[in-house]
């Protein structure tokens, strides 16, 4: 399976993918391929997730299953730029058939899926062999309007992927607000859609505080009293 991918994107991806966490698989890009060939591109770090759909160069060659990339091997492979214009990496997975367990007749094994990715330069090696977290389970499907709080680098992470995804200098995605649970964040261009969780914030920090007296207007001077008559 042959995938074109454009540096933005994968940019826009590592932007919300984890970066150094002990659950090592969430430090890649997802290659989620169903049985009907739609490839899906996910990044998510446990706070907040970006999914976005990539057509592959050949749909026949694409094998049902998961696949994530190390976040290293994206890291290193450039582009070929001509002028201020970069060109699409060209991501390889390929799935090796099974083969004979060498130690035990009759039985056969699965060796992991290889991938190429292409620029410039070339990063290849095995898949990460880990789980990656059932991401559709946690996309919401509606929303409550309700108001939410959210940590504000992560709002401002989802502006970064849609000037990414978009080309726009001041792109606006949309949070659609569902009070304490996941809300849908949409308008990030390239057909992608996020996820973000909400901050918890204690019932009592919700009520006005009202304003503090530095903020109110100081009186105005009093009118000086007229002069004596000489």
């Amino acid at each position: 399976m042959k995938i074109q991918i454009k540096p933005e994107t994968i940019k826009a991806l590592l932007t919300i993918a984890a970066k150094g966490d002990i659950r090592y698989y969430l430090n890649g890009l997802l290659v989620d391929v169903n049985a009907a060939g739609v490839v899906v591109l996910v990044a998510t770090d446990g706070h907040r997730l970006l999914a976005l759909p990539v057509e592959p160069d050949d749909v026949s060659d694409a094998r049902p299953g998961e696949y994530i990339i190390p976040r290293d091997a994206l890291e290193s492979v450039k582009p070929v730029k001509a002028g201020r214009n970069a060109f699409p990496l060209e991501l390889t997975i390929e799935q090796p058939a099974p083969a004979p367990d060498p130690e035990r007749a009759g039985v056969t094994v699965q060796a992991p899926a290889r991938f190429t990715l292409t620029g410039a330069t070339t990063a290849a090696g095995v898949v990460v062999d880990g789980r990656y977290p059932d991401w559709r389970r946690v996309l919401p499907v509606k929303a409550s309007g309700e108001p939410g709080h959210f940590q504000p680098d992560y709002v401002a992470d989802f502006g970064t992927v849609a000037a990414l995804l978009t080309g726009k200098k001041n792109p606006c995605p949309v949070i659609h607000h569902s009070g304490l649970a996941a809300a849908l964040v949409t308008g990030l261009g390239a057909n992608a859609i996020g996820v973000l969780m909400p901050m918890r914030v204690p019932a009592d920090e919700m009520n006005h505080p009202g304003l503090p007296a530095w903020t109110a207007r100081a009186p105005a001077p009093a009118d000086e009293p007229a002069s004596a008559a000489a």
